[in-house]
């Protein structure tokens, strides 16, 4: 495809993609949802400001002159594309807190590329901020009801393969992703990106969530973590005391905790912004081995 070359340089780090051309569709009747699937072949051009929707103004305001870079370019994932008729396996995605389809657009095009479905939800804090530490709990769960609702729309409307559903959450969605894996057994696989499970904030907090189940059973879960940012200081202590199958803890290289979001890749694309950031000068090829990692679990664990 003609415009695959402009895609790749702006937005993807370097990443190649799979086999499939990828569709993207926004629900916006009921809870919003935002779903890339693989197609069997490319519809209607999308940009990336497309993905961010009433954002947009703020966005072109924090990268400044260098935006249109970012946000004119084409996307890989295309509108009103063909879903490809096989059953894919799903992946969920948790938004960290006070996010959306946006900040994870380039790894959910890339994963849908191998394959998969992927469904995310926005971040419930979007529409009511979190004020204390006392709501993680009750915040965490709200948005396990939404990802539990769209596992169930998704499934409804494109050919999901059974048995086959991973989570991956970033930051706070990792909360989230981690109580709806304790309520859906057949979860076979949790991702989470530099996620709040990953540090001693909100421990107490989270075992107060009606979902929370100390002696679930737990699937595969990766954990990528990083540990420049004060904030997100990692302790594994209470991931290592829940009943998971297998545990793979991984440290990042040289990225912050904004770097695991879209905006990583941003990094990679824009120096304005690696300079906002304080991303490394190997922020590109960070960010890549970030998203190749996480392709890598999903596919030992659901294909």
């Amino acid at each position: 495809m003609a415009f695959a070359i402009a895609i790749l340089a702006a937005l993807w780090a370097g990443l190649q993609p799979g086999p499939h051309a990828v569709g993207y569709v926004h629900f916006e009747s009921g809870e919003p949802m935002d779903v890339w699937y693989p197609a069997s072949a490319p519809g209607q051009p999308l940009t990336f400001a497309q993905y961010l929707g009433g954002r947009e103004a703020d966005t072109r305001a924090l990268l400044g002159e260098s935006s249109a870079k970012f946000l004119d370019a084409p996307t890989f994932a295309t509108r009103e594309a063909a879903p490809a008729a096989r059953p894919a396996p799903l992946v969920l995605i948790a938004q960290g807190n006070g996010q959306d389809a946006a900040d994870q657009a380039v790894l959910a095009e890339y994963i849908a590329s191998h394959g998969y479905l992927v469904a995310s939800v926005p971040s419930p804090m979007i529409r009511q901020p979190m004020t204390e530490q006392s709501q993680i709990g009750s915040f965490a769960e709200k948005q396990a009801d939404a990802l539990e609702a769209a596992m169930r729309r998704v499934s409804a409307i494109l050919p999901v393969r059974r048995g086959r559903v991973a989570v991956i959450g970033h930051s706070f969605g990792a909360r989230a992703a981690l109580l709806l894996a304790m309520r859906q057994p057949h979860i076979r696989a949790l991702v989470s990106l530099d996620g709040g499970i990953g540090t001693s904030t909100g421990v107490d907090e989270m075992r107060t969530a009606p979902s929370f189940q100390r002696t679930a059973r737990l699937p595969a879960t990766l954990h990528i973590y990083e540990d420049l940012d004060p904030f997100m200081k990692p302790d594994f202590a209470f991931l290592k005391s829940l009943r998971i199958r297998r545990l793979r803890i991984e440290k990042a290289n040289d990225m912050h905790h904004a770097h695991f979001t879209t905006y990583g890749f941003a990094a990679a694309a824009i120096p304005d912004f690696a300079k906002v950031t304080n991303a490394g000068p190997e922020i590109r090829s960070n960010v890549a081995a970030m998203a190749r990692t996480v392709l890598q679990f999903l596919n030992a664990e659901l294909k």
